[in-house]
């Protein structure tokens, strides 16, 4: 049997081959793809030969498809036929070919446990962004985030537009921000609070957090922001008596109620501020130990996700309340992959992410 693919043959470079599938094993399960969506961090970072852990050149990309289960081995218990599932890549198809992650293909085989069965009723192009959104949710996990906690999400490409969703969702206090005014409008359409982006973000978001905000999640792939997202943490006032003036200055001229205000999270014990580092970064980052320092803040690094993520996130996307409009623009014939990849990476600015039919 054969399965028609997209390639990354080598840097810059894409195309579509078809090539025979290998025999299925015992534990394994084949899918016809009907919707496969790009991750674009991961994917334009491998298709520019700088992502760590990507396959050498000619591989199959992709890590979000969703399709139907057409066969499976002899071993395989508990699956029927016809039964929907979303897959997070699939095995290589030869030993000719690397697989980085195998998802963009019309066939993919996949270990039993890889099959992840979607309800009946959820948007099958929803539930191809299941694998990311299982990593949206493994970061917002770690920031430990409480209701109407201030919260400033940095950079609202597909990952930052789950995590501002997500939180939402959760009851923090959102604003978001994106160099990209395409982004910020879809972001604010789905409820989230926005502010024009600037070079000075302490003062783009002063109007929301005037204090600074207690977690900012970076999700711009870029580590040239990082020294701006550290700027926006809220401010520890100093205690010790060589360190600067708790109160003075310009606090003077403020009512009692603000002071309280402004140093209301030392009350109960101070919680320090803390970054999260979302988005995928090429790049080394070069961090100011004293930026984080002085605010004893945590500064958190998440690892993809974990397997009770990816459950939650099936979940998630079954709940009519939790807003994914905007993240698509239409579905595109994977015929036509070359394209999309090169308008992708020449112009971001009019989508969120795309998505493959192969139906």
């Amino acid at each position: 049997m054969k399965t028609e693919a997209i390639v990354f043959e080598d840097q810059f470079k894409v195309g579509v081959w078809s090539m025979d599938l290998p025999s299925l094993a015992d534990n394994q399960v084949l899918l016809k793809t009907y919707y496969s969506s790009i991750s674009p961090g991961t994917e334009l970072r491998t298709l520019a030969g700088k992502e760590k852990h990507a396959s050498p050149f000619p591989l199959v990309p992709g890590y979000s498809t969703v399709g139907e289960i057409i066969e499976f081995g002899n071993k395989v218990t508990g699956l029927k036929k016809g039964t929907m599932a979303c897959v997070r890549g699939g095995i290589a198809l030869s030993d000719k070919i690397g697989s980085s992650w195998g998802g963009h293909a019309s066939h993919i085989i996949v270990p039993q446990e890889e099959a992840f069965i979607l309800p009946d009723g959820i948007d099958y192009r929803n539930a191809t962004l299941v694998a990311l959104l299982a990593t949206a949710l493994h970061g917002v996990d770690l920031a430990n985030v409480r209701i109407k906690e201030q919260v400033a999400v940095i950079g609202l490409g597909l990952v930052g537009q789950l995590c501002a969703r997500l939180l939402h969702y959760c009851g923090a206090n959102v604003v978001g921000t994106d160099i990209l005014e395409y982004r910020r409008k879809i972001a604010q359409e789905a409820g989230i609070t926005i502010v024009e982006c600037s070079a000075n973000l302490r003062q783009a978001f002063a109007a929301h957090f005037p204090y600074g905000a207690e977690l900012v999640l970076d999700a711009t792939g870029s580590s040239k922001t990082m020294k701006s997202s550290l700027s926006l943490l809220r401010d520890k006032p100093r205690q010790d008596p060589c360190g600067s003036a708790q109160v003075g200055g310009s606090e003077n001229k403020l009512s009692m109620f603000e002071i309280l205000k402004k140093q209301s999270h030392l009350l109960n014990g101070w919680r320090g501020p803390r970054l999260i580092a979302q988005g995928s970064y090429a790049d080394p980052m070069e961090i100011c130990y004293y930026d984080v320092f002085d605010n004893e803040a945590g500064f958190i690094v998440p690892r993809v996700h974990e397997l009770k993520d990816v459950f939650r996130a099936i979940e998630l996307l079954a709940d009519a309340k939790f807003n994914l409009n905007g993240m698509f623009s239409k579905a595109h014939s994977y015929k036509d992959a070359p394209d999309v990849y090169q308008e992708l990476r020449k112009n971001p600015s009019g989508t969120i992410t795309e998505c493959f039919s192969w139906k």
